[in-house]
């Protein structure tokens, strides 16, 4: 297949000028590619957080006996573990203080909301959980409402994916003219066009071992990225010198 053939190259460093026939579908592809291997930390861990959540059917009568009253939990401190998860339940932490929560929760109800991990800004007022007011309608909405929550958690991924996918684009078209602008200031015949293609195929191969490392270590090793400073170069060696024209 075509698409291959300029990862091919790529990776070989040959035939590099070729890049500028790259179809623009392949273009939108690599940067689809490239988000959704940077949002694969937030999709595992929303996934984890939704596979645990579900358990507690298995497990209802562990959760404690609560309240939420006027927007506070009032009711026991539980830590409830399933497999290396854990769903806690607590009047003592504050959203604020979220971020004390050991890294194995991936769940909490906390004195003035929620947390859910994997998400950022991942604490919300109660009022985001409305039909949730009891330890009984917890037990409910766990065991009636599973097959929406998955559904609201892809559409919350789709979403997700969607804004960083036109975040790089545009941060991409940018590093293009910018490079573009670079290569004409060292006399070089460039287009930035060529630049945007070469660079998807580039951040694209990049972005797939920062996003697995991301999702064991739970950090993005954006120093990664310093790799592509060596195609670039590469790239910009091979762009003839501009003729001179003699006035």
């Amino acid at each position: 297949m075509k698409y291959f053939d300029f990862i091919k190259r790529l990776v070989t460093f040959k035939k590099y000028p070729l890049f500028r026939t790259v179809p623009f579908r392949y273009l939108l592809l690599n940067i689809l590619i490239l988000s959704v291997f940077i949002s694969l930390p937030v999709i595992t861990s929303l996934t984890s957080t939704v596979n645990t959540f579900g358990q507690l059917t298995e497990i209802d009568d562990e959760i404690p006996d609560f309240q939420i009253d006027n927007g506070v939990y009032r009711g026991e401190d539980s830590l409830i573990s399933l497999n290396e998860n854990e769903v806690l339940f607590t009047s003592e932490i504050t959203t604020e203080n979220a971020d004390e929560l050991s890294s194995s929760v991936l769940f909490a109800f906390l004195n003035d909301g929620i947390y859910i991990s994997g998400i950022q800004n991942g604490t919300f007022s109660y009022s985001f959980i409305g039909d949730i007011t009891d330890d009984e309608s917890l037990k409910q909405f766990v065991t009636s409402q599973m097959s929406s929550l998955y559904f609201y958690i892809f559409l919350y991924v789709a979403i997700y994916i969607v804004v960083i996918y036109f975040f790089i684009f545009t941060l991409m078209l940018f590093l293009s003219l910018f490079l573009s602008f670079t290569a004409k200031l060292a006399g070089r015949k460039t287009d930035y066009m060529n630049w945007f293609k070469i660079g998807s195929y580039i951040m694209m191969l990049l972005s797939l071992p920062i996003g697995i490392i991301a999702v064991f270590t739970e950090t993005f090793y954006w120093f990664i990225l310093l790799i592509a400073l060596i195609p670039y170069y590469y790239y910009l060696k091979k762009l003839p010198q501009q003729k001179k024209t003699h006035s």
